[in-house]
């Protein structure tokens, strides 16, 4: 009964497929000192500079706290810095921010050559996709 139900439970499933996901991802990030989620978000500071954390929290779906902790953690490490103008603040990358910018990307270029040699590259677009299409039509609901 119970394994039965395990094998159909969306909860139980997406967090294994999770935890999979970021042993795969915390390998490639290893040597980078970054982690996944930190790559992540540079990538995003990367391509906005001047963005602000309020958008930051809505790209990665992350808490205002979360991103404080994130920035925070990219301040320390000399690869994002703050701007404020008044009551707003805008994040940029560093120089030594963008230094990582190309092997940040070969990092995950690596993982996802992991991931798609496991499961397949159409495989793994697919599931990306149906995953992406859950995830918006919850967050309409809660």
């Amino acid at each position: 009964m119970t394994e039965n139900f395990l094998e159909t439970c969306l909860f139980f499933n997406a967090n294994t497929l999770s935890r999979y996901l970021l042993k795969l991802a915390e390998k490639q990030f290893k040597h980078l000192n970054l982690s996944p989620a930190h790559a992540s978000m540079m990538l995003i500071v990367y391509d906005s500079p001047g963005i602000s954390p309020k958008k930051l929290c809505s790209m990665l779906n992350l808490s205002a706290s979360t991103i404080t902790r994130f920035i925070d953690s990219l301040e320390k490490k000399e690869l994002v810095k703050r701007k404020s103008n008044g009551k707003s603040v805008s994040v940029y990358p560093t120089s030594k921010g963008l230094d990582l910018k190309k092997p940040v990307a070969m990092a995950y270029k690596r993982l996802y050559l992991s991931y798609t040699s496991i499961l397949g590259q159409d495989f793994s677009r697919h599931l990306s996709s149906c995953i992406l299409e859950a995830a918006r039509k919850l967050d309409k609901h809660i």
